[in-house]
């Protein structure tokens, strides 16, 4: 049989669910103390200051309790009244309450073990080859909806026309020593380079950040160097790989919806399990029954 047991911890769904047939229930109290004077009453409801009581912290201030006590009050009050209201305008078709609060209760107690079942049963680990069979198996899903670059850029505000050109030529030359000098001057100057190598940057993005033309076709941003010129001023920007928008996503972008995926399938696969081993044990432990008429 499977069996989940848990050590004791706060149940902040168990609270909120206690908080509010509190608030709705909280007249149910009765008063058996004849100190606990009533405080509040509304149609047959009647609020003790026992029940007041357990809603003020022992640590509040003496102005602030008060105003706590009084907004308690009016709060349940208004309760009380639409309460009232609804169930004397209740249809004689309207849901069966005590049906509905019972089914509910079964949900959330199913619920709750299911839950305390894949806290402690689900696998959450995947390897590189499952996560790489998913994503040969479903492209069709990751597909690209704009062109990504690996890229990086920097920004050079010069007045000086010759000094961007002199830039320019040593940027585009692809020789590593004059694309050291270049770094170097940056570094003097304070410049930074963006470097974006390591991720990939959506054609949006990249349009925002760098002023490209507005009539560039990023499916000509090929691999390789350019440079965009404004008045005093140029884009140099050095693309390390390229995708086109109609090609799958690569796998490194999907990797974490891969995993949520195939943990939800693991999830649900697990709870199945569970169903159908609880239902096979109680039918051979002679547990359930069926009478067909």
């Amino acid at each position: 049989m499977i069996l989940v047991r848990r050590s004791p911890r706060i149940d902040v769904r168990a609270i909120r669910i206690a908080g509010l047939a509190a608030a709705c229930c909280i007249s149910c109290t009765s008063a058996e103390d004849p100190g606990d004077r009533p405080v509040a009453r509304a149609y047959q409801q009647v609020l003790h200051w026992s029940d007041l009581r357990q809603v003020i912290p022992l640590d509040a201030a003496p102005e602030d309790s008060v105003a706590l006590a009084k907004r308690f009050i009016d709060g349940w009050i208004r309760q009380q009244v639409v309460m009232h209201v609804a169930e004397q305008n209740r249809s004689e078709d309207a849901p069966d309450m005590d049906a509905l609060l019972e089914d509910y209760r079964r949900s959330l107690v199913i619920f709750n073990y299911e839950q305390a079942l894949v806290e402690q049963k689900l696998d959450t680990s995947f390897s590189a080859a499952e996560i790489q069979a998913y994503y040969e198996s479903d492209q069709a899903n990751f597909e690209l909806k704009e062109d990504i670059v690996r890229a990086r850029w920097f920004k050079v505000n010069e007045p000086e026309i010759r000094v961007l050109r002199k830039m320019e030529e040593r940027f585009l030359s692809g020789d590593q020593t004059k694309m050291r000098e270049v770094e170097i001057w940056l570094a003097q100057r304070g410049v930074s380079i963006v470097d974006r190598t390591a991720n990939w940057t959506s054609g949006s993005e990249l349009r925002a950040e760098l002023a490209l033309p507005e009539g560039l076709d990023l499916r000509t941003l090929t691999t390789g160097r350019q440079v965009t010129k404004e008045v005093s001023a140029a884009w140099f920007l050095e693309v390390v790989e390229h995708r086109n928008g109609t090609s799958p996503a690569p796998i490194e972008m999907v990797e974490q919806d891969i995993r949520s995926v195939l943990l939800n399938k693991r999830k649900l696969q697990l709870i199945a399990t569970m169903r159908d081993e609880v239902y096979r044990q109680a039918v051979e432990n002679k547990d359930v029954e069926q009478y067909v008429p």
